[in-house]
């Protein structure tokens, strides 16, 4: 009679082996079923990265950075150093635009170069510093809201907003303060287009 409960509880250990494996199982299933997790992270991280863009099989532009991280809406972040070199069609270099980090949003064509701005074309011999500057592949343009200084060979001339071509031969600007050479303005190269008076 004293064995029969030990006897009947060792009947009775399979069943509950079974019934918490069920519950266990059970349990890890409804992990498996639970919300879906949604992964919000960049699509590619790239080092050392160079974007060569051309025309009729010759370069035009190139972009280098040290990183590239590219989002799901596959804009992409540069959060380094940021050089881009125009080419003319004999493949010289003649202007450079650089920056501390950029942004490129990919449904507007749109390049913007952030921190320390300063693009240089050497045949005009010019540059803009500014701490913004936006590039246009579609429009083929340059442009800020931001203040920026313009040094040609002959003038300084401070301002708030100017746009120009993207390699920076030609431009205007508002808000613009500074002096003007007269031989400048009378040589009528780019410095002429210049509109210097205040909105």
């Amino acid at each position: 009679m004293k064995n029969m409960p030990i006897s009947g509880f060792r009947c009775l250990l399979p069943i509950i082996f079974v019934v918490v494996g069920l519950i266990l199982f059970s349990c890890e299933d409804k992990k498996k079923n639970g919300p879906v997790q949604v992964y919000n992270g960049p699509l590619m991280v790239t080092d050392n990265l160079a974007i060569m863009m051309s025309d009729s099989g010759k370069t035009t532009v190139k972009v280098t950075t040290a990183r590239q991280i590219k989002l799901q809406t596959e804009d992409e972040v540069y959060p380094k150093a940021v050089y881009v070199t125009f080419y003319d069609k004999n493949g010289v270099e003649y202007s450079s635009l650089r920056g501390d980090s950029g942004r490129y949003f990919k449904s507007e064509g749109l390049y913007r170069v952030m921190g320390n701005v300063f693009f240089f074309n050497r045949l005009q011999q010019q540059s803009l510093s500014t701490d913004l500057l936006n590039w246009s592949t579609t429009k083929r343009k340059i442009f800020t809201d931001h203040p920026f200084i313009i040094k040609t060979r002959f003038d300084e001339i401070h301002g708030i907003g100017m746009e120009g071509d993207q390699d920076f031969t030609h431009f205007t600007m508002r808000r613009a303060t500074g002096v003007l050479a007269i031989d400048s303005v009378a040589a009528g190269g780019a410095e002429a287009e210049q509109d210097t008076t205040s909105n």
